[in-house]
């Protein structure tokens, strides 16, 4: 019965995550799905989900908000009982001035929980980021990180310093209310997030695969990211929101660390009868050059050679997440990436 459905909201439903968040919440069945997109008419936004929604796509909601109108935002969350906040910018590039992404950021997380707390909503997941757990100074790092370490703003580019502040400020709010005005706050901290694409638009995530699918890369650079799966991702907001221990907690998202070379030679596996895929480590002197020409490259520099390890206990114990194995998102995404065209089509039948 639609009358007996709980209302959830979610934010940034054309993005990568947001739509497969979206898809999961209209697939349980469970809930009164309204998403927010910036432009109900934008068909190149809007066609790819009711193509991946199917006959679900009647089900949805949708309306407009912006991270930068917190009216729009305010109006997205009244009436509802639950919200979920994947919406957030993402740079291609360091930007000249970082207020370009840290003020978005925040002022869109500081709407949102704003808004949470004015229609008295009982829970809210915000879509945060490893970016704000496990950037370090040389003499902040550590071996391992948990949900209890936070980023050394001294050690964060401008990304990482907006996901670091705006879940900050979430916490601190919400730290700051009276007890009887407390609202129940899950933030779910994924690290690189990959697997299947619904949508048809570039998109951060897919770059790498991109790039290393389009011939782009003459070799791999020796640097690692750990990563998830965007179907894992989607589910653990979910059970953010379904699990009662989940509330007052931060949850990394990650399956294991992989290598640039390693995600090349899983595509290679896959598809190297059809693209010139190279899986051998280039040097770093090649990087260093190469980053004076291409500002995405000069992000990754600083990466070069270090192992990142997170502990991804909690998200298995209360959320019960049972990861996919990163190889398989490497695959499947660049299998949708083909299929939509955002990676040219040149398998041999």
């Amino acid at each position: 019965m639609e009358s007996s459905r709980k209302k959830v909201v979610i934010t940034g439903i054309s993005g990568f995550l947001g739509s497969q968040v979206c898809k999961t919440f209209l697939e349980s069945g469970k809930y009164h799905v309204r998403g927010t997109v910036r432009d109900k008419n934008n068909e190149k936004k809007i066609g790819p989900l009711r193509k991946a929604f199917g006959s679900l796509f009647n089900d949805l909601e949708l309306v407009e908000a912006d991270l930068m109108n917190a009216q729009s935002l305010d109006s997205a969350i009244q009436g509802m009982d639950f919200v979920i906040h994947t919406a957030s910018p993402f740079p291609g590039e360091k930007p000249k001035d970082e207020n370009e992404i840290i003020k978005p950021a925040v002022e869109g997380t500081m709407a949102v929980v704003r808004a949470v707390h004015k229609y008295k909503v009982k829970r809210v997941v915000i879509t945060s980021s490893v970016a704000s757990i496990m950037f370090q100074t040389e003499e902040t790092k550590k071996d391992i990180y948990t949900e209890a370490d936070w980023s050394n703003l001294k050690g964060c580019e401008p990304y990482e310093k907006s996901k670091t502040l705006a879940e900050q400020a979430a916490w601190d709010y919400l730290r700051d209310l009276p007890e009887n005005e407390k609202f129940e706050l899950v933030t779910i901290n994924p690290s690189l997030i990959l697997g299947p694409s619904i949508v048809q638009s570039d998109f951060t995530s897919g770059i790498v695969i991109q790039k290393i699918m389009g011939e782009k890369f003459p070799g791999m650079p020796k640097i690692m990211f750990p990563i998830v799966d965007v179907r894992d991702v989607a589910l653990a907001h979910l059970r953010g929101i379904e699990v009662e221990e989940a509330k007052g907690n931060r949850f990394i998202l990650s399956c294991k660390g992989v290598w640039f070379v390693e995600i090349a030679s899983a595509l290679k596996s896959e598809f190297g009868k059809s693209y010139k895929i190279k899986d051998k480590e280039l040097s770093y002197c090649t990087i260093k050059i190469a980053a004076l020409f291409d500002k995405s490259v000069k992000l990754i520099v600083p990466m070069w050679g270090k192992t990142l390890n997170l502990e991804n206990q909690k998200s298995r114990d209360i959320l019960g997440i049972d990861y996919i194995y990163p190889q398989k998102s490497v695959i499947d995404m660049a299998h949708s990436m083909i299929e939509s065209g955002l990676i040219k089509n040149k398998i041999k039948k």
